[in-house]
């Protein structure tokens, strides 16, 4: 399959491997992140998707900001994050922030999930999370230090230069500096990055 043009941006979920939560109790498939520096693991800013087999509790990042968006939609399956103390229950495709730093456990009500998360670090830059719903016929727009998720459905991808791709679920367009139309059905996450100091925080 020839690759699809840069100016998309594109992200085959499929293609992505997947590895170990950094306490082991758990698995990530990345979709992308900006590297802090030219050496070192750690990052500006994150997209994963974690699937969460059982109680387990999260990996701890201080002087993380974090998003958490539970992807499944099955009557009964879910999960109550503990942060802190604090229980909260997740509702599908509602993005749920939280402080990375803080100790939080997963609790399952019923089976496995799989949860989409963000994370910038927090002295250099933010976010805004949304999910979006594209069955309405309303295209989206996108451009800049944006990237979008396909949660559900598909849709098309169109850039600026006439490039174009077709989205299945979990499928991303990382950001990039050119305009992107996107039009289909199902959820979407759209995830702006704010920079604050993290003026390399993007490579187009």
């Amino acid at each position: 399959m020839a690759s699809a043009p840069h100016s998309l941006g594109l992200i085959r979920f499929d293609e992505r491997p997947a590895t170990a939560w950094k306490n082991g109790q758990g698995s990530t498939r990345e979709i992308t992140r900006r590297l802090l520096g030219v050496r070192g693991p750690h990052f500006v800013w994150r997209l994963s998707v974690a699937d969460i087999n059982k109680d387990a509790d999260f990996s701890t990042f201080p002087g993380v900001q974090r998003w958490a968006t539970l992807l499944t939609t099955t009557p009964g399956d879910g999960v109550v994050l503990d942060v802190a103390g604090v229980e909260t229950k997740l509702v599908p495709l509602e993005p749920f922030a939280f402080d990375g730093a803080a100790e939080t456990h997963a609790r399952l009500t019923g089976g496995p999930v799989s949860i989409l998360n963000v994370m910038t670090v927090q002295s250099r830059m933010s976010a805004q999370v949304r999910v979006a719903d594209l069955s309405s016929g309303r295209p989206l727009s996108i451009a800049g230090a944006t990237a979008l998720i396909q949660l559900s459905g598909q849709s098309m991808a169109h850039a600026a230069d006439g490039a174009s791709a077709e989205l299945g679920p979990l499928d991303a367009l990382a950001p990039r500096p050119r305009v992107r139309i996107i039009a289909g059905t199902g959820a979407v996450a759209v995830v702006r990055m704010e920079n604050f100091r993290a003026w390399r925080a993007f490579s187009w």
